[in-house]
């Protein structure tokens, strides 16, 4: 795959006369946008880009071929703006492309390395920014009745150009043929009235790499959307200069990397939680330990020792955002389950039996975990006096509804004496009651096991669920064959097994019955919103 440098030397002799203007000239454009020009140089408005650039074109292969070539090179270059302010948080810069005829190319920058510019991105997140008021100011000046203009961004720089082309009025907006948004994230719904991106739709190409996370931010539904390769990984496809161009257009491909993609909805969750005051707090807690310890750059803010990660939990924890931060990590392991568990939501989706039979599981394996000593004792005598007192009390009820008709009733009194004289066994003879024991243990863990083989028999898919009976039913059933054969003095290691055993297998059941819970809960809430959008 090629990439922006190689685009810039195959068509370096055609100009925009010769090869029109495409989605590549684009990105080309924009990155440059990045690079320093001397405002002294474009204040006759008339200035060449190779005369704007040539001193520092030596070092940068991009930056030389954009100089030597026809296309780029020869284009006059004006109206560029500068603007930098620690106070108000602001780094802004834009300046005008003139293509050919009547047709300019307005580019707006994205975020530098500074810290200031770090800090607007997320300042963009709670309030207005600076940046934003100076794209409209800049647009008002620069947009002329007689020309067409093409508006456009990397990163921030595309959040200004729509911004920009937002509020800009009608007469203004009429001279705009198109607008560009480079993986630049959308209006912020508390901050800006999103109905306006209505006067701007059929405007917009919107461009992402495949590795997506900037641009996602407060996405809006444009139709022309393309998602372009990148030879950087991860989160460094966001860089403008890695996207790949193939046969003179930029190499696109149809689906977002699905890791990205888990990432945007895990933000877009945390995002829909936190308000833009809780975001503001946690905006300045955060900078506020960078610009105390002098950093000036982004890299130099991430460069932190032990007393700079002290300081950075201080001023978070100072500014009220710890509860903001904490939704980020439970926003990832749990979406929006947490969120509708407090708010009654998932009640009646609750499998009951399935959370009883978790809570039951978990008890007693950790009953058994803590008093491995005596656990197998107890749970065995209880559960054969629970047994006794029952058929003592059904018994009882029996003959007194027989007017105590023993004779008629003798097989229940025969069943309740076997019973209590084998409990009264095992309670004076330890080898009766292990004997006893191990059998009635071993065989409800064998059922527990043939359950278990059923469930996942039956299953149809391959989930959570499946892979969960599959280990239970080969685990259970190992524990009830070993507690049948093995000698006595093996008890107290194998409570000490089997207890750690249910402990996980109760917090899994309880854990799964929510999540179940969640999972019809949302399939109900995509079924009814399906439905709402058919009737419409």
């Amino acid at each position: 795959m090629s990439s922006l440098t190689d685009y810039v030397n195959w068509y370096a002799d055609l100009s925009f006369y010769d090869m029109p203007f495409n989605d590549v000239d684009n990105v080309v454009l924009c990155t440059l946008t990045y690079y320093d020009f001397d405002p002294k140089v474009i204040s006759d408005r008339s200035a060449s880009l190779r005369r704007c650039v040539i001193n520092s074109a030596d070092n940068d292969p991009f930056l030389k071929a954009v100089a030597e070539s026809r296309r780029f090179g020869s284009l006059l270059v004006s109206d560029y703006v500068e603007v930098f302010s620690r106070d108000t948080s602001t780094q802004f810069a834009a300046l005008t492309f003139h293509l050919y005829d009547d047709v300019y190319f307005v580019s707006f920058r994205g975020t530098d390395n500074s810290l200031v510019g770090w800090k607007e991105d997320f300042v963009m997140s709670y309030k207005k920014t600076e940046g934003q008021i100076k794209s409209v100011e800049y647009l008002n000046d620069v947009i002329r009745d007689d020309r067409k203009y093409i508006l456009a961004g990397h990163s921030k720089g595309g959040n200004l150009a729509l911004y920009g082309a937002c509020h800009i009025s009608d007469e203004k907006l009429s001279r705009v043929i198109h607008i560009y948004n480079n993986d630049g994230p959308g209006l912020c719904p508390e901050v800006s009235d999103v109905s306006l991106i209505e006067r701007i739709r059929d405007l917009v190409t919107v461009i992402h790499p495949r590795y997506c996370i900037f641009g996602k931010f407060f996405a809006h539904d444009f139709k022309d959307v393309k998602i372009v390769t990148s030879s950087a990984k991860g989160i460094f496809e966001h860089d403008s200069i890695s996207w790949e161009v193939e046969y003179g257009k930029l190499h696109t491909v149809e689906q977002f990397d699905p890791n990205s993609e888990w990432i945007n909805e895990i933000a877009d969750k945390w995002l829909q939680d936190v308000s833009p005051e809780a975001r503001e707090k946690l905006v300045k807690g955060v900078f506020a330990t960078a610009e105390a310890r002098g950093a000036e750059t982004y890299t130099e803010a991430i460069q932190l020792d032990v007393d700079g990660v002290e300081d950075l939990i201080v001023n978070v924890v100072e500014s009220d955002s710890l509860k903001t931060v904490a939704k980020i990590p439970e926003k990832v392991l749990f979406g929006d389950m947490i969120a509708r568990l407090r708010t009654g939501k998932l009640a009646k989706f609750i499998d009951a039996n399935q959370l009883i039979e978790g809570i039951v599981f978990t008890v007693i394996g950790l009953l058994m975990t803590i008093f491995t000593d005596n656990a197998f004792r107890f749970i065995i005598i209880v559960l054969l006096g629970a047994v006794v007192a029952f058929q003592l009390v059904y018994t009882t009820k029996k003959l007194h509804e027989d007017h105590w008709n023993f004779v008629r009733e003798k097989t229940r009194v025969y069943i309740f004496l076997v019973v209590a004289t084998l409990f009264a066994v095992i309670l004076v003879k330890n080898e009766a009651l292990f004997i006893v024991g191990s059998g009635l243990c071993g065989g409800w863990l064998l059922v527990i096991a043939y359950r278990s083989f059923l469930a996942f028999k039956q299953s149809k898919v391959r989930d959570f669920a499946f892979w969960k009976n599959v280990i239970k039913s080969v685990l259970y059933a190992g524990c009830g064959i070993f507690i049948i054969l093995a000698p006595s003095d093996t008890v107290q290691w194998f409570m000490l097994v089997l207890g750690g055993l249910m402990v996980i297998d109760g917090i899994s059941a309880i854990i799964y019955s929510f999540i179940d819970a969640n999972e019809k809960y949302s399939r109900k809430y995509h079924n009814l919103k399906d439905k709402v959008k058919h009737k419409k």
